[in-house]
């Protein structure tokens, strides 16, 4: 759980006893009262979604020694006392010629295998929420596996796609998205023109594959229809690893208060994302002439020229993101809401946690409206470890 990183209470009494604390440890420190500092130390946090994995890949970056512009690296990571983080094994079409869509994934999945391996111990690969708890109890984070888009199981027969899900869960793969902005076989995306497509029957017997063998069915990015289709087919928990709420900030990947209701009845959970596009309407509306302009630029061009244009853009406070958790606790309850915070796969973060390192913010913030120790265990980690513990096969 990282108890002596970056909280003073607990800092102060065993001081001595670790090494130095990581870059970012004295700004996170000074900013957060010291029992909510201890509370977020105690807590299991894990983070649902994050996109490094591209920064490691393409990029060649040292996830472990700190990677100076990103949002999530092994440093900030303890710096913001998170336990479990989920990294995104994601390929960008714009990248990847469809035929190695999945070819690429696994290539994804043995980096991050690899990073792991050669950690010196500091990380470890999960696959089960008892992995995460006890890697949190001899302080060693752990690494999780989620697959975005079910275009990474490629464009073959549906054979050979179920064939490729179950290599994935064989990695250790643990929950995939059912599409990602481009929808699939499995149905229809909320990013483009398949947005009124549910479900198809390829997609139901994915989802049935995806329960025999313990993957969790996330819906973020999918469209209305399939979201609905998905919902009432499903006969596990879902997730919904990085999505904010709809009624506070009309987007199509944000999730209505009907979906957070009726994934509360599934007994899912909806995991809060931290793009100021997704929080703040006026932000969404200038973002989009953003994305718009450098969208037929090669990736690595485009997403530099987006990040620096978005800058620019008047800060969206960290209060916006406590506003969108605190409405998915009012509608689906306490127990159904989580953190995936989609870090390196947004192009800015709200002011105030602009880093992973500066997580315990967010932990002061809700706090400080009024959230019980318990509630705040559950949104900060628990809830996502049980819809996890759900849907594992022994």
């Amino acid at each position: 759980m990282f108890s002596a990183i970056g909280f003073p209470l607990l800092w102060s009494l065993v001081a001595g006893l670790f090494p130095a604390p990581p870059a970012g440890f004295a700004a996170t420190r000074s900013a957060i009262p010291a029992d909510v500092g201890a509370l977020h130390a105690r807590a299991i946090v894990v983070d649902a979604h994050a996109d490094t994995t591209q920064r490691i890949v393409y990029q060649g970056a040292d996830f472990l020694d700190g990677i100076p512009d990103a949002q999530l690296d092994f440093p900030k990571m303890r710096a913001g006392g998170i336990d479990g983080q989920f990294l995104s094994i994601f390929v960008f079409p714009r990248r990847t010629p469809p035929g190695a869509y999945f070819s690429e994934s696994l290539r994804q999945v043995r980096a991050v295998q690899d990073l792991v391996a050669h950690g010196s111990g500091r990380l470890a690969l999960a696959r089960f929420a008892r992995d995460v708890r006890a890697n949190a109890e001899r302080d060693v984070a752990s690494v999780l596996l989620g697959v975005e888009g079910g275009h990474s199981l490629g464009q073959g027969p549906p054979s050979e796609q179920v064939g490729h899900l179950r290599r994935l869960a064989a990695e250790g793969v643990r929950y995939m998205t059912l599409t990602w902005t481009n929808s699939n076989d499995i149905g229809g995306s909320s990013g483009d023109d398949g947005d009124g497509r549910g479900l198809t029957t390829f997609g139901r017997q994915i989802i049935d594959e995806m329960a025999r063998l313990g993957v969790l069915v996330d819906l973020s990015h999918a469209s209305d229809p399939l979201f609905w289709d998905a919902i009432r087919y499903v006969t596990r928990p879902v997730i919904l690893s990085h999505s904010s709420a709809r009624a506070l900030t009309n987007v199509p990947r944000n999730v209505s208060d009907a979906m957070l209701r009726a994934v509360a009845r599934n007994g899912g959970a909806v995991c809060v994302n931290y793009n100021p596009g997704f929080l703040d309407v006026g932000t969404a509306r200038a973002q989009a002439p953003i994305w718009a302009r450098y969208k037929d630029l090669p990736i690595d061009e485009s997403w530099q020229r987006v990040r620096k244009d978005s800058a620019r853009l008047p800060p969206v406070p960290l209060a916006n993101l406590a506003d969108h958790v605190m409405h998915m606790v009012e509608v689906a309850g306490v127990d159904h809401v989580c953190l995936g915070s989609d870090f390196d796969g947004i192009p800015a973060t709200p002011a105030g946690l602009e880093d992973a390192s500066r997580l315990p913010a967010l932990t002061a913030e809700l706090r400080a409206r009024g959230l019980s120790v318990g509630d705040l265990e559950k949104i900060l980690g628990a809830n996502t470890l049980r819809v996890l513990e759900a849907n594992e096969i022994p």
